[in-house]
């Protein structure tokens, strides 16, 4: 799955499945989903910290720092989402604490369901 940011710039791998860039010209967020029952969490705001300079008259100069800026912050969340989320080493999938075996704390609940 390719994710896209302003401007059509692709960005890393996201942690899950579905993730939402929500950033704009003047924020940087993204929001990540349980690949089993979609249950979202929202990275903090982060600022674009170059977005209150009108000094920058280049538009691509303007362009290449807000990209930057964009890569890390989403790196920056997606490192996060891992505090969010569950890994289930039988099916790969990254699950919310609802979607995962509390029980056997080895997989998520579709693996138990399904006897993986």
């Amino acid at each position: 799955m390719k994710l896209y940011g302003l401007n059509g710039l692709i960005m890393n791998h996201p942690l899950t499945q579905k993730c939402i860039n929500n950033s704009d010209t003047e924020k940087f967020a993204f929001s990540f989903f349980c690949d089993i029952c979609g249950k979202g969490w929202e990275s903090p705001v982060i600022q674009f910290a170059a977005g209150g300079f009108t000094s920058i008259k280049n538009e691509e100069v303007y362009r290449l720092i807000w990209a930057h800026e964009h890569r890390t912050a989403f790196e920056q969340a997606n490192l996060e989402a891992h505090w969010h989320f569950n890994y289930c080493p039988k099916c790969g999938k990254w699950v919310c604490v609802d979607c995962f075996d509390d029980c056997s704390g080895e997989c998520c609940k579709e693996c138990r369901n399904n006897n993986l």
